[in-house]
């Protein structure tokens, strides 16, 4: 059957296009380069046989680390097409960190993009025994180094193009055996929990996942997408990646993180997918840079938005907008939300899909209000998306229905449940875990606790072991408050505390960029960010925000004594994941004094927080930390 699997696919769509159609777009030095589709093919091929000549085989594994650029892609599917199955570790990843992933997969093969990865990996040499090569890209700074497991990429190539002279016609026979069951994705959870678990997915997986992704807006020749997600995250291929080959579509790659915005917007991608912690980001970015705008800019923002929201809301409750609101919107979009579409580059946008975790309906409602045809999805990596928003039947409030051949239960103890065509393999070389994961019928056990509405759409509530109690037993989701909390522009991260104590409270990490630009306007001087972060007009800001939260929480859950943390929290502290997802566990361990003064009677705590540098040094940082009371205006 034609495009079973994921090499199929791949080899028919580069035959199918040639030479005649870009399929990879680059940005080196401020000019945008490209790749056709034969050059990702010979690309990919001559890659795959030239780790085949040095002895790379079928079920082998491959570790790739490097930012989004097309040799992550030709390695990636190099190894997919002769059988192999490759992973990612994260490129701002610690060498202990790159040291598991590559360990417990088992990878034969590193690929890297430039120095920087080659010296972590290098430090790590004699904990990797098993590794043959490691394989970079880049060579700028590698000019003298002389260490025998070094290998240019191109060199690698080279190899491949003599091994087909040599076995001519094997590749593409390797790929036309290939089979759907086959392993061909090994990416790892996010261990928000613990160590990170490799999950394992087939072509039969991906490709349903990218079937559910390609459903409000089928992907076409035109359309562009631009990648900047970790591409060890691994949702970008399993959602994106064959839909776009399938359509024939191209793929885009910024030049720098710095530089995303400045690429995003020249291309104009039309399709896009994104997760809450950016569009919060986004929506902080609007916010701030309004307050900052002309005076006619404020006025149409202050006068605008307002009926954005309005007209958002009808269309999300299917009402009809009579022609005098249609007007009004009419000059708004002409005013307003056509240039905010364009400086967040959605001005060619089809359809925005948004999942990873939940988010606030403030922050959805936003984007439906600029006219982007938003929609949230629901799944974890191991079984995803298993909801989705489909058709007009959209609510900002839930996750969607279920997708296409995928079900959804909520079981006795209010855990979400579900099964589809996407579900993974297993977990790789941890059978008891997939097991726990996924019981005898097929059913994958979320860990997230939800309900299922009267019109089908699935709520997610938050983790079932995060979700909280006060002392008097009245039920708290931290997660929830939270992305309410992160609607602020001035904050970045929130954790709410209150499990068996008698109110809520919340430990709250500023943005900082947006914060000191507030600061400077308003001529406050600071000097660091533990500095900002206790001065007390800050604590008098952060406070009306969370005053304005609390009028939109059931009295039981609202805040009622909160902190500004003294650093951001850091993954290289354990705290967040590389994804950016709350440790909470970690983070309540590291604080739990101060989450322990929220509940007393000080009005300050002496904290001592413990930082990792990159290079591996630690440094204790001390700092007195005001503890803030919030009023409660409805008393």
């Amino acid at each position: 059957m034609p495009g079973e699997t994921i090499s199929k696919l791949f080899k028919e769509t580069c035959e199918k296009y040639g030479d005649k159609k870009v399929a990879l777009r680059y940005k080196n030095l401020g000019i945008w380069q490209s790749y056709t589709w034969k050059d990702w093919w010979e690309q990919s091929k001559y890659f795959a046989l030239g780790l085949m000549s040095m002895g790379f085989k079928s079920g082998d594994r491959i570790t790739i680390i490097g930012d989004n650029e097309p040799e992550w892609y030709f390695a990636q599917f190099a190894a997919i097409c002769c059988g192999g199955i490759p992973t990612g570790a994260y490129q701002d990843s610690l060498p202990k960190e790159i040291q598991y992933v590559i360990t417990q997969s088992g990878s034969a093969f590193v690929v890297v993009e430039d120095q920087e990865q080659v010296d972590k990996v290098l430090d790590i040499k004699d904990e990797i025994p098993a590794v043959k090569k490691v394989i970079y890209w880049d060579p700028k700074g590698l000019r003298f180094y002389n260490d025998p497991i070094l290998m240019r990429f191109d060199e690698v190539v080279e190899l491949g193009r003599e091994y087909d002279r040599q076995h001519p016609g094997q590749f593409e026979q390797i790929i036309e055996k290939s089979d759907p069951e086959d392993a061909a994705m090994l990416t790892y959870s996010s261990g928000t929990t613990g160590l990170p678990k490799g999950i394992v997915h087939c072509s039969r997986s991906v490709l349903a996942a990218s079937r559910c992704w390609d459903l409000p807006a089928p992907t076409g020749e035109k359309d562009e997408f631009v990648s900047f997600f970790p591409l060890a995250y691994g949702a970008e291929f399993l959602y994106v990646i064959p839909a776009f080959i399938k359509g024939g579509a191209t793929v885009n790659f910024p030049e720098e993180m710095e530089t995303i915005q400045v690429d995003v917007r020249e291309i104009g991608p039309t399709k896009s997918s994104s997760a809450p912690r950016l569009l919060e980001n986004e929506v902080s970015f609007v916010q701030v840079k309004i307050a900052d705008a002309s005076l006619f800019k404020r006025l149409a923002y202050r006068l605008f938005m307002p009926v954005g929201y309005r007209i958002a809301r009808m269309k999300l409750r299917n009402q009809k907008v009579n022609l005098f609101w249609r007007a009004i919107y009419a000059l708004g979009y002409l005013l307003l939300f056509r240039p905010l579409r364009d400086w967040l580059a959605y001005s060619g946008n089809r359809a925005l899909l948004i999942g990873g975790a939940s988010m606030a309906s403030e922050v959805f409602e936003f984007f439906v209000a600029l006219g982007i045809d938003a929609r949230m999805m629901y799944g974890m990596i191991e079984c995803t998306p298993t909801a989705m928003h489909m058709g007009d039947d959209i609510d900002p409030e839930t996750s969607g229905v279920p997708t296409p051949d995928s079900e959804l239960r909520i079981s006795d103890d209010g855990e979400i449940i579900s099964r589809g065509p996407q579900k993974m393999l297993g977990y790789f070389n941890n059978p008891e875990a997939t097991s726990k994961l996924i019981d005898e019928a097929g059913w994958v056990h979320t860990g997230d606790a939800g309900f299922i509405t009267e019109r089908g759409h699935l709520v997610c509530i938050d983790r079932l072991a995060d979700l909280g109690t006060l002392a008097d037993g009245a039920g708290f989701s931290p997660s929830y408050i939270e992305n309410k909390l992160k609607f602020s522009p001035y904050i970045r991260d929130a954790v709410i505390t209150g499990d068996d104590m008698d109110y809520v409270g919340a430990l709250v990490s500023v943005d900082f960029p947006n914060l000191g630009k507030w600061a400077e306007t308003r001529r406050i001087p600071y000097t660091t960010f533990v500095d900002l972060s206790q001065k007390l007009e800050v604590y008098e800001l952060i406070k009306k925000d969370i005053m304005g939260i609390n009028k939109r929480l059931p009295e039981k859950q609202r805040i009622r004594r909160f902190a500004l943390l003294h650093k951001e929290l850091d993954a290289d502290d354990a705290e967040l994941t590389r994804t950016r997802k709350l440790r909470r566990k970690e983070v309540s361990q590291r604080y739990h004094d101060m989450i322990e003064a929220l509940y007393s009677d000080k009005m300050e705590y002496t904290a001592e927080a413990k930082v990792t540098y990159r290079d591996g040094r630690t440094a204790t940082i001390t700092t007195k930390v005001r503890i803030a009371t919030v009023e409660d205006e409805d008393k």
